[in-house]
């Protein structure tokens, strides 16, 4: 049988309503029949445009209508075409009375500031204007609110006939640096000087002369009020302050006198005399005692017994050796001519005294008043090569405990034979640990993470792609040739599959490696890492293809669909093209766990219709826990 291309056997011709195709009957057994193609279209076999669109309503092509479009929704256009123009910035759409035209909008006069403000008198924007602001409504007022500044340029004034009145509780007339008040003269004043009411009393001037009620009488001062808290005066240089014999100081503080002060009056009762003494006397130590008198240091005055007054000399004694309690001075005071010290020295015990002599740096003054050389004390303190512990031994042995101390520490020997880590340097430092008996060793047994390689194919002689959709594996009931061949021809749509889950028969077709997970088998390494994912692409279509390895639980679903490589070739046709797909930069997406394996998807830039493709995987793994 000639095919259906072969328009010789078959010539192209216009349908009509009396044409027959031929086709199957489902219900006789599929029995080969005719039908008319009347008789399809009163079937209602025919499709509207909704039923077009209910099956996809995205085109990447043109629409040419002769009637009219009735639109119930938005339009939302990128341009709009009229006259052949998409317009010019600031056009407007206009009627052209048969048909529309983009126009520059005419001039349009408005109205007047009366008429504006009536619509609404409040902004947001500044108002600029070279003119004069004219307010002459009675009782009428410019209010400056929530902390505006008034601020007013270069050579700009304030006038006024009228008062500036600040009666805020918080009002500051605040003065710059270079601020100055101007009299009624025109004045800003010199230096020193102040500003005072004229003599007419007219206006205020800068003025040099101080009024009098500016400068007041220290009587005028103490008439106001004479009495001072918490200050003091002082008086510097060379002044007198005088009191009358009427004036008196009365002070209840402690007074300090430095300097020499004198007492004139001699007068024989308390009234008259020069110092009317009626509390106690201090010698600047003490007050003294009963029956004491106020005698001369030569540079001050203390406190002595009357008996002391006759003593003419004080001479030392030589030392001698304490007996008993005694203090560690011993005065003999005679009541008149050589009062003798004696100096009492330490003897044991409790003779207590000073210090005896011919001690040394090595010596310490033992409890019986002798200086001795201590004994039993640590001298020195060494370090002795490192030895191996033996038996029960400490980690570090001290011997001898007094005199020169020699310190060694010992090293793990095995066993019960405690001690530190002993030196690794003669071992692998990498691969070895340290054994029971002491030893450097490698372990034995240690199970090592292994490493596999997987492959898959995929082939298609009849590549149908839309721009941009993302496309699969076919499922139940498509083609698929061997093992590990897949074609990837199925359109998902133009969501990716972490968008719009894929169904559970694409799940079926579409996982090219998975983890079933340990099952019954015991595994130090339970998860899957694909540590590379090589490719080698032949297409013969030109365009950039976007490729994207997903992982997906057994079950499909949206929630565990994440993407864990991808790859972008722009290919060239009939080119082998190869490299490896970018990995999860994480690398956490890469890792399959129980039950969880891979899927692909592949987007073109343009569309493919009936090319050509093969695309080989390697995936490379390595068992992780």
């Amino acid at each position: 049988m000639a095919k259906i291309e072969n328009t010789t056997v078959y010539p192209l011709t216009t349908p009509s309503a009396d044409d027959y195709l031929i086709g199957t009957d489902s219900s006789d057994s599929n029995r080969t029949v005719s039908f008319s193609i009347a008789d399809i279209a009163a079937a209602g076999a025919l499709q509207g445009l909704q039923s077009v669109l209910d099956t996809g309503n995205i085109a990447t092509q043109n629409i040419s209508l002769t009637g009219n479009i009735t639109v119930t929704g938005d339009v939302y256009p990128t341009t709009i075409t009229a006259q052949g123009t998409a317009g010019a910035a600031g056009q407007v759409l206009t009627s052209t009375g048969t048909g529309i035209q983009w126009a520059v909008p005419a001039a349009v006069s408005c109205c007047s500031l009366d008429d504006t403000l009536t619509i609404g008198n409040t902004t947001s924007q500044n108002i600029n204007t070279t003119g004069s602001i004219v307010m002459s409504g009675a009782a009428q007022q410019l209010l400056i609110t929530n902390a505006t500044t008034i601020a007013l340029g270069a050579g700009s004034l304030i006038s006024t006939v009228s008062d500036i009145i600040l009666n805020g509780s918080t009002s500051v007339l605040n003065f710059g640096a270079t601020a100055a008040i101007s009299d009624y003269g025109n004045s800003v004043g010199t230096a020193g000087q102040i500003l005072t009411v004229n003599a007419l009393g007219t206006g205020i001037e800068w003025s040099t002369g101080t009024p009098a009620v500016s400068t007041p009488t220290l009587q005028e001062v103490l008439n106001a009020g004479n009495t001072a808290n918490l200050i003091g005066i002082a008086f510097t240089g060379a002044s007198n302050t005088t009191f009358s014999a009427s004036s008196s100081i009365l002070s209840f503080a402690s007074n300090v006198w430095s300097g020499t002060n004198g007492f004139s009056s001699n007068g024989a009762t308390p009234a008259t005399s020069g110092i009317n003494l009626t509390g106690s006397l201090s010698d600047g130590s003490s007050t003294g005692t009963a029956s004491q008198v106020l005698t001369s240091t030569a540079t001050g005055v203390a406190w002595s017994d009357v008996s002391a007054v006759g003593i003419t000399d004080v001479n030392t004694t030589a030392p001698i050796a304490a007996t008993g309690p005694l203090q560690p001075i011993t005065v003999f005071a005679p009541t008149a001519g050589v009062r003798s010290i004696r100096q009492n020295i330490y003897a044991g015990a409790d003779n207590i005294g000073c210090v005896p002599a011919l001690g040394t740096a090595s010596t310490f003054l033992r409890g019986d008043g002798t200086w001795a050389t201590p004994t039993g004390v640590v001298t020195s303190v060494s370090v002795s090569a490192s030895q191996v512990s033996a038996g029960l031994a400490d980690a570090i042995n001290i011997s001898p405990t007094t005199g020169a101390v020699l310190v060694t520490s010992n090293s793990f020997g095995g066993s019960d034979n405690v001690g530190h880590v002993p030196d690794s340097s003669a071992a692998a430092q990498t691969t070895t640990f340290l054994r029971a008996d002491g030893t450097w060793v490698a372990p034995v047994g240690t199970p090592s993470a292994p490493e596999w390689v997987n492959t898959h194919v995929f082939t298609n002689t009849k590549w149908n792609l839309t721009a941009a959709s993302y496309y699969i594996n076919p499922g139940v009931g498509s083609f698929s040739v061997g093992q590990t061949v897949t074609n990837l021809g199925e359109l998902h749509g133009v969501l990716p599959p972490s968008t719009v889950a894929i169904t559970a028969a694409q799940v079926a077709a579409n996982v090219i490696q998975i983890n079933p997970g340990t099952g019954g088998c015991v595994t130090s390494f339970p998860n899957h890492k694909l540590c590379n994912l090589s490719y080698q692409f032949y297409p013969d279509f030109t365009s950039t293809y976007t490729f994207t390895l997903w992982k997906v639980g057994i079950a499909g679903g949206v929630a565990n669909v994440i993407p864990a490589a991808s790859l972008v070739v722009a290919a060239t046709a009939n080119t082998l093209h190869t490299g490896s797909f970018v990995l999860d930069p994480g690398g956490v997406q890469n890792i399959l766990g129980a039950n969880e394996g891979f899927i692909i998807t592949v987007q073109s830039g343009f569309a493919v219709a009936n090319k050509i493709m093969q695309l080989s995987l390697g995936f490379k793994y390595t068992a992780t826990a």
